[in-house]
């Protein structure tokens, strides 16, 4: 094998020769130089002032979206506002009827303690001139309905 360098090398050693030198190939140089930030520059100011400007339309939306979201915070606002409102009306109405619940308990204890069973049979017998049943006028019998009861003709005298 031919090759365009020649190394020193001895077969088994594992040394290298350090002599030798790796070829390096030169690069030609141009003959004009390259033009690299004026033109580049100045080709892509025009494309970045037309992707960093707002177009109408684009405004139009931004401005939009805004004034949406502005209405939304202040409707929530208002509900919260109205449900606090309620929330107190509710409170006060609450209050309202335990205190009647509590007045119409009161006025019920009085109206059952206004009149004991004693007074009612006084005020029966003796001013009303009622008496009590005697035996035998107290008739017993079974009813297919328990709710009421419906006399459609004369009770038979008992035996």
């Amino acid at each position: 094998m031919a090759s365009a360098r020649s190394y020193y090398y001895e077969h088994g050693s594992s040394a290298r020769d350090y002599n030798t030198q790796p070829v390096r190939r030169e690069i030609p140089e141009r003959s004009t130089p390259r033009r690299t930030a004026p033109r580049t520059e100045t080709r892509m100011r025009p494309r970045a002032d037309r992707a960093l400007a707002f177009s109408f339309g684009y405004g139009v939306f931004v401005l939009a979206s805004v004034a949406i979201m502005i209405a939304a915070c202040i409707m929530m606002l208002n509900m919260e506002i109205d449900i606090s409102n309620q929330q107190e009306e509710i409170v006060s109405l609450e209050s309202q009827i335990e205190a009647i619940s509590y007045d119409n308990e009161a006025r019920r204890v009085r109206l059952e303690n206004m009149y004991s069973l004693d007074e009612i049979r006084n005020i029966a017998v003796n001013e009303m001139g009622m008496v009590y049943a005697k035996k035998g006028q107290i008739i017993y019998y079974d009813s297919a309905e328990e709710d009421y009861v419906n006399q459609v003709k004369s009770v038979p005298e008992s035996k």
